[in-house]
This record gives C-alpha cells, sequence and structure tokens, in this order.
C-alpha cells in the first residue's frame, strides 16, 4: 500500500466523518503531526514567527535561547533551543511559509537526529505549540 498525504487525509475523513462532518481540513491534517502540520504555515516573514515563540517561552517560563549572531556561529544551527523542564531541551527550526533547509541546516539535523536529537521544522506558530506541548507530555 503507498502512503501518501492523500490517502492518509482520506481515511481521516472517513472516520472523523462520523464523528464530526464539520472539521476544518487543517483539523484532520494535524491529526496526523507531524507529517501534515507544515501544510498550513502563517503568512508573513518568519522574524515576525520568532518573536512569538520568544513570547510564548517567556511567558511559559521556559527559558529559549535564539542565536542571533549567524555570521559568528556556525551555520546550520536550529533557530531555537528551548529548555523545559525535566531537562528537555526542544530544538526549532523556523521557517517562512515558502523558507527551505539549507544544506548546512539538512546535514547538521541529520546529525543531530543520528546522536537521538529531534530537530523540528515549524512554519507556523500553532505547529510550535504542538511540538511543544507533545514534548511536555513525553510523546
Amino acid at each position: 500500500m503507498n502512503f501518501t498525504k492523500e490517502w492518509a487525509l482520506a481515511q481521516i475523513e472517513k472516520r472523523k466523518a462520523e464523528k464530526d462532518p464539520q472539521k476544518s481540513a487543517e483539523d484532520k491534517a494535524l491529526t496526523l503531526w507531524p507529517y501534515l502540520a507544515e501544510e498550513f504555515p502563517d503568512l508573513g516573514l518568519e522574524s515576525n514567527l520568532q518573536k512569538r515563540v520568544l513570547d510564548y517561552c517567556k511567558e511559559n517560563g521556559w527559558p529559549c535561547f535564539h542565536d542571533r549572531s549567524k555570521k559568528v556561529n556556525e551555520p546550520g544551527w536550529p533557530d531555537n533551543h528551548i529548555f523545559l523542564p525535566g531537562g528537555k531541551i526542544v530544538l526549532i527550526e523556523l521557517k517562512s511559509s515558502a523558507g527551505k533547509l539549507r544544506k548546512e541546516q539538512q546535514e547538521l539535523r541529520r546529525l543531530l537526529g543520528w546522536n537521538d536529537h529531534m530537530v523540528y521544522v515549524a512554519k507556523s506558530f500553532k505547529r510550535v505549540v504542538e511540538i511543544i506541548q507533545r514534548e511536555l507530555k513525553g510523546e
């Protein structure tokens, strides 16, 4: 069987239609996290998304490191290192709606993954909140 996005959405629609036919396509897609949540990026600049993420972390008391000196430090590191309770560190690379990972980012993401450190990519504030909530729950 070929597990495509179209197939996954069709399966969700079949199951959800019985329960709540009014669910939006975005709600359906988010149930397949992390595979489809990126289909609904925030509009606007990455810097606007960055500000929302930093404010959200500050409001919740989570230290968040955001590397502002890209020209000095090694390229490829994720935009945000969020320190959650229980010793958890969440690494999130933010992108605008049209943004793509650069070669250095892809390579470092792969290297960190080999060492059991997930680097998430988020194009929306909703996705960032979802990632953090799942990490807090230990999912």
